[in-house]
């Protein structure tokens, strides 16, 4: 099946270190990887407040990718995101072209 152009920004728990929020990219793009996609790039935005209360929250660590995926593989990509610990929220959208 043929690849489809994506972007996702998901939101990390802002107390994580430097340490723990390479290591929930990492795992992130090596999701991505392992299900036949590509990275084109990844975005630190760095923390910034949330525009409303997410688990308690006020603010997070947000990261914006692009990839490439099969479009049969969405599906599974966002159960990672639902299920990764240190993920508060994701959004995943098609880009347009």
């Amino acid at each position: 099946m043929e690849k489809r152009q994506y972007e996702t920004i998901y939101i990390l728990h802002p107390h994580l270190d430097e340490e723990g929020i390479n290591t929930a990219i990492t795992k992130f793009e090596d999701s991505i990887k392992g299900m036949g996609g590509d990275i084109e790039k990844t975005e630190r935005q760095g923390r910034k407040k949330t525009p409303f209360v997410i688990k308690k929250l006020n603010d997070g660590y947000y990261v914006l990718s692009h990839f490439n995926l099969a479009p049969d593989k969405i599906v599974d990509l966002r159960q990672f995101c639902k299920l990764s610990e240190p993920t508060l929220r994701s959004y995943i959208a098609r880009k347009a072209g």
